[in-house]
């Protein structure tokens, strides 16, 4: 929601618990249009120009996410210990889940009810820490490994099957 949206929410709240039960007024007859919700102007909104813009953001995503990568850490202590590691590890693994699945379902790989994400637990949306307890850790694992099961083994086998290669998800 726009931060500009919050004054115009807060005074159609504040009208809504003064009328006490009155009919609502007739808006006047020369009422301003409503303001813009969207990225695009009303004027160009065609799926074409609102797809290009919606995809821009998947460029900048992935270029922000090479830059941050490049970046020096500036905790090197904690980012190099096996459990920050850990945790950053299975955040990015829940994170790229609803990109597969967005994938598999949208190849129709998987259809329906298949396609359902349960409700992602908080500490998926929690920074990386090393301060996790090793075996909320390894309880988090097993949560992610039950949640992409289904997606991973519909691409995995769309992969094996295209590249003709019995091992094109082994990570042994």
């Amino acid at each position: 929601m726009r931060l500009t949206l919050l004054p115009v929410m807060v005074a159609g709240l504040l009208a809504a618990a003064c009328d006490q039960g009155q009919p609502p007024a007739a808006p006047p007859a020369s009422a301003p249009p409503a303001e813009q919700l969207g990225n695009t102007p009303p004027e160009d909104l065609d799926p074409f120009v609102v797809m290009i813009g919606a995809e821009r953001w998947t460029v900048i995503l992935d270029r922000a996410l090479e830059g941050a990568i490049q970046a020096p850490s500036t905790v090197p202590d904690m980012s190099d210990t096996d459990l920050y590691r850990t945790d950053a590890a299975l955040k990015s693994g829940a994170a790229k889940v609803i990109e597969l699945r967005n994938m598999v379902c949208g190849r129709g790989l998987l259809t329906g009810d298949a396609c359902r994400l349960p409700d992602f637990p908080a500490w998926t949306r929690e920074p990386p820490n090393a301060t996790t307890p090793l075996a909320d850790l390894d309880q988090r694992s097993a949560w992610l490994s039950e949640v992409m099961d289904p997606f991973t083994s519909a691409g995995c086998e769309a992969g094996r099957k295209a590249t003709s290669d019995d091992m094109f998800c082994s990570v042994e």
